[in-house]
């Protein structure tokens, strides 16, 4: 009987580990419709991410000098209420609608627009984001595209799906992902950097900024995953157990978590994502005997598993 449980719950892991689980999900959002600010280039400091699946102090983004600058350079960033007739949903997320949009301003020659994107416990990493020129004859033309991996110290271009963008006059998805670099994976210190041409040193024009986010692909160690399941250390209680119709889970913590059900057997029966600290799964119509519930939190990636008995 013990072997196999023990097979039943690898059959779990190997559920959590290669299967659906490790699709993509969405890591930062920035969507700007929280506030307004102006800031000035002595002022600037980081405009943190409106969701984070990590740490939205953590995840920002800067308008910075170019070292060597002046410090007299004065030049500024700040929001901009989107027009009705721009209709700003390009890539919009999380049921957002037209608000506010980021707007970079001229002069931004000796400028960087940088985006710290941390990437934790995450891979296959995508940059999507929004953006428009403001005129053809103010507004930067160019978008020219590098990365670091070590917080700026030192910056890349090669590994990128495309090297830069053209600015748009109405708001246009831009998505850059990392094609051969597998060093920007599980990076805390991953920064995406857009530099502008074109139109760029005079004291109007600007373009403007809006629903950027950034996705990933969760990792997961198969090994890890086997480790956790065979403690079996359930971070959550299930009630009532043995079940009739309606299975409650309860969870210490907050935060999203994929779940699957399987039989004694190890086929799957149900699976799913849920976040809080409670959530039910409707059971009725699973055939009476015993099943294992495994459940691996998203964040830290631990996976734990609990037996109930379906009535």
């Amino acid at each position: 009987m013990k072997k196999s449980i023990l097979f039943t719950l690898l059959f779990i892991s190997t559920l959590f580990v290669g299967n659906s689980f490790g699709q993509s999900k969405l890591i930062h959002y920035w969507h700007f419709n929280t506030g307004t600010f102006t800031m000035y280039t002595d002022t600037i400091h980081g405009i943190s991410a409106d969701y984070s699946d990590l740490d939205v102090t953590k995840a920002k983004i800067l308008y910075a000098k170019k070292t060597g600058t002046s410090a007299a350079y004065m030049t500024y960033i700040d929001t901009i209420n989107v027009a009705a007739a721009d209709a700003d949903t390009v890539n919009a997320r999380m049921g957002q609608i037209d608000g506010n949009a980021l707007r970079a301003r001229n002069p931004s020659d000796s400028m960087n627009l940088l985006f710290y994107i941390p990437t934790t416990h995450f891979k296959n990493i995508k940059l999507t984001y929004a953006s428009q020129s403001s005129s053809i004859t103010k507004g930067q033309l160019h978008q020219i595209f590098s990365y670091s991996t070590d917080s700026g110290s030192t910056w890349k271009t090669s590994g990128l799906s495309m090297p830069s963008d053209s600015a748009w006059l109405v708001y246009h998805r831009t998505t850059v992902t990392f094609t051969t670099d597998t060093t920007v994976n599980n990076n805390p210190k991953l920064v995406f950097k857009i530099t502008f041409a074109g139109n760029d040193t005079g004291v109007k024009g600007n373009n403007r900024f809006d629903n950027i986010t950034v996705d990933g692909d969760t990792i997961t160690s198969s090994k890890v995953a086997i480790e956790n399941i065979a403690s079996i250390e359930p971070a959550y209680t299930l009630y009532p157990n043995p079940v009739g119709n309606t299975l409650a889970v309860r969870f210490e913590t907050e935060g999203v978590k994929s779940f699957v059900i399987v039989d004694i057997t190890g086929r799957s029966v149900f699976s799913g994502t849920t976040s809080g600290k409670e959530f039910t799964v409707a059971v009725a119509s699973l055939q009476a005997g015993t099943y294992f519930i495994s459940i691996r939190d998203e964040k830290t990636g631990l996976l734990t598993s609990k037996k109930f008995v379906k009535q």
